[in-house]
């Protein structure tokens, strides 16, 4: 442990003993998590349950109430504010017999009493003491025993004691100084996920020209288990597909920035890797570019893949395909299937078969979409992939290559879902979406390799992401459901602004989010129609979650976002998102 990690604990564990109190909830064990759907009065991990359902069975608060739904309290985070930078909370809390946790972008840590339902009262708050250089994130905690985690934007990751709040250990897992990045470092922003004794964390800096990864450590000491590369080094599967002459495998990208579900039956976790790199130029990196824009099944025994699919063969708009894979059971064609659901930043829905990977079938999402004419009903692959191809064309107009004028490519890069996690009701066999839609526009020119040994030129040529300048955008936001025993689109609302919040459904019929302008908004699950919005004034990336104490339920969502990044790409003009301030506050609602 650094002599920083040994100061920040001391520093972070005495203020904790200060402020804490007995806590009476039971440690968070494998049977509890593989149950987490019996305890809809708790939110035990990042997406709900392993299968990332994102869903309460609570009801109370329904679709003829909801409307008599108000703020019961609140609770500032004011820790998120510093540095002269936006806070970045794009995480949900999570809630253990009326104790709720939750982390504010800077790495710090908040246990808060919220049993008696009329305030939120700070059992302790620990700062691993993330330095300032740093750009805040966060997309939330893990349980394991009586330890809470938080992996940290300097590639730290920290097991808290709930029940004190003290640091039990602190260990530097991601790499720092590495000689052919020339950002140096790597970074995680990834929620942890724990699963049997181990805390997996994905290494999410993959479009900062580093490789993602995903490693399972011992969740009562740190000590690092396994680690799989999301981009395969010399001699492992996978590397043949980077056909380059000057090492582009190094700086391929692949981040693990969304967290992944977990299968109990097969023991494999799945999580989805991001684009390759450098992002918008393929030229640089002919080849399929194995395991980005992938779903990667691996084995939380000893790290090794157990099957992939790569939605994109050498992708080129930034389509990371990183986003939540929820594990669902279904009859589809009249046989049950275990499925992996997946909204596709590339605008379509997938279903995967989660026992081997194979495609099954899927469904357009967006309402724009450009890039490719279709997928191939058999493997699910762009009908225009030919795998005899070192680069791909797709459809040339809509493709950016160097050289083309600038050119209109749809979904845009910001589009479909990213973090923000969907939901799935099983009571209704569908699986809800919010993100982002819109075009966007752009041109590309070559990013400059350092040679044979690999790396890339920072500041010339395309860089590490291939183009010129900014894009142009034209976006909204949506909600959209999907009929998971087809695939097929069954109800869509348009929203005015990309939604970075995501998704909750309750068996109240209810889906609940949080909107770029600040308002906390409830939707009908069957017709989508708004039922519900209470404004915040800030901007939200984090989802909400829903529990209840004491027999009443709760819906609680952290703002903490900022719309002013949107403002100057696609909502020029819109004086709402110009004027909002930033800030970061739970608030807590209730009937």
């Amino acid at each position: 442990m650094s002599i920083r990690s040994i100061l920040a604990a001391l520093t972070g564990g005495a203020l904790a003993t200060m402020l804490a109190m007995p806590a009476g909830a039971a440690n968070v064990t494998q049977n509890r998590l593989e149950n987490a759907d019996r305890e809809p009065q708790n939110w035990l991990t990042v997406f709900q349950n392993y299968g990332a359902h994102s869903h309460s069975r609570l009801n109370q608060i329904n679709r003829e109430n909801v409307g008599s739904m108000r703020p019961v309290f609140t609770v500032p985070i004011t820790t998120a504010l510093r540095a002269g930078k936006a806070p970045n909370i794009q995480g949900g809390a999570l809630v253990d017999d009326g104790m709720l946790f939750l982390s504010d972008g800077w790495g710090t840590t908040y246990k808060i009493d919220v049993s008696n339902g009329r305030q939120g009262i700070i059992q302790w708050k620990t700062d691993p003491a993330v330095s300032e250089d740093e750009t805040p994130r966060s997309r939330g905690l893990s349980f394991w025993g009586d330890m809470v985690y938080n992996d940290l934007v300097d590639g730290r990751v920290v097991g808290i004691s709930r029940s004190s709040g003290e640091i039990v250990w602190d260990e530097q897992i991601a790499r720092t100084g590495i000689e052919w990045d020339f950002y140096g470092k790597e970074q995680f922003t990834a929620a942890p996920l724990s699963v049997e004794g181990k805390i997996l964390v994905g290494q999410s800096f993959g479009d900062a020209a580093t490789r993602g990864w995903l490693a399972a450590l011992d969740a009562g000491t740190g000590e690092e288990l396994w680690r799989f590369y999301a981009v395969p080094g010399p001699g492992e599967l996978g590397h043949e597909t980077w056909q380059d002459d000057h090492n582009a495998w190094k700086t391929g990208g692949g981040g693990m920035w969304t967290t992944g579900s977990y299968d109990v039956d097969s023991r494999v976790t799945i999580w989805g890797t991001g684009n390759p790199v450098p992002m918008f130029d393929p030229e640089f990196r002919p080849g399929d570019n194995l395991f980005t824009d992938s779903a990667l099944a691996i084995n939380i025994d000893d790290g090794s893949l157990a099957w992939y699919y790569q939605y994109v063969p050498d992708e080129s708009w930034d389509f990371d395909e990183n986003g939540v894979h929820m594990l669902i059971d279904v009859p589809v064609n009249g046989q049950n299937r275990a499925i992996s659901a997946h909204f596709g930043r590339n605008g379509f829905y997938y279903q995967l078969d989660r026992t081997n990977g194979e495609f099954i079938n899927h469904g357009q999402y967006v309402d724009k979409l450009d890039w490719t004419a279709g997928l191939d009903p058999k493997t699910g692959k762009p009908v225009e992939y030919d795998p005899t191809k070192s680069v791909q064309t797709y459809i040339p107009a809509t493709r950016f290559m160097r050289g083309d004028p600038e050119e209109t490519a749809c979904p845009n890069y910001h589009g479909g879902l990213r973090w923000q996690p969907p939901t799935y009701d099983p009571s209704r066999m569908v699986a809800y979406g919010a993100g982002s839609e819109g075009c966007f526009s752009m041109k590309v020119t070559a990013s400059l390799s350092l040679g044979p040994d690999g790396g890339m030129i920072a500041g010339e040529g395309g860089g590490n992401n291939g183009r010129i300048g900014d894009a142009k955008f034209d976006r909204y936001g949506a909600i959209s459901a999907v009929d998971v025993r087809t695939g097929a689109m069954i109800a869509k609302v348009n929203l005015k602004h990309d939604n970075l919040s995501g998704l909750v459904s309750t068996a109240g019929g209810l889906l609940f989010t949080g909107l770029l302008d600040g308002t906390v908004a409830a939707f009908d699950s069957d017709s989508l129609a708004q039922l519900w919005g209470f404004n915040t004034g800030v901007s939200f990336k984090s989802p909400p979650i829903t529990y209840s104490v004491g027999g009443k339920q709760y819906v609680a969502i952290i703002a903490g976002g900022d719309a002013a990044p949107y403002y100057s790409r696609g909502f020029e003009g819109d004086t709402t998102l110009e004027n909002m301030n930033t800030g970061a506050m739970l608030y807590v609602f209730s009937l």
